[in-house]
């Protein structure tokens, strides 16, 4: 199994997100992203395919739009990286 990009997001206090690419490199089973989410020392993981990506992914740009509408009408300006 090969592990690549690994990227977390989040902080202590709220909890956080970690996300990593597994490849089979004698390929038995598809690529996958290894979704781990903590909060207060527990941690849920959930393996999303190609599919679970792409409507995680149109799901998140939905929601960021809302938000960024949101904080538009409120002057928000958001968390810098």
């Amino acid at each position: 199994m090969h592990r690549g990009y690994l990227a977390t997001i989040g902080r202590e206090g709220t909890g956080w997100v970690s996300l990593q690419l597994l490849i089979d490199r004698f390929t038995r089973r598809e690529p996958a992203i290894k979704l781990d989410a903590t909060h207060y020392g527990t941690t849920q993981t959930v393996l999303l395919t190609l599919t679970h990506v792409d409507r995680l992914i149109e799901e998140l740009t939905h929601a960021r739009h809302a938000m960024q509408a949101q904080a538009g009408r409120r002057g928000w300006t958001g968390e810098t990286r």
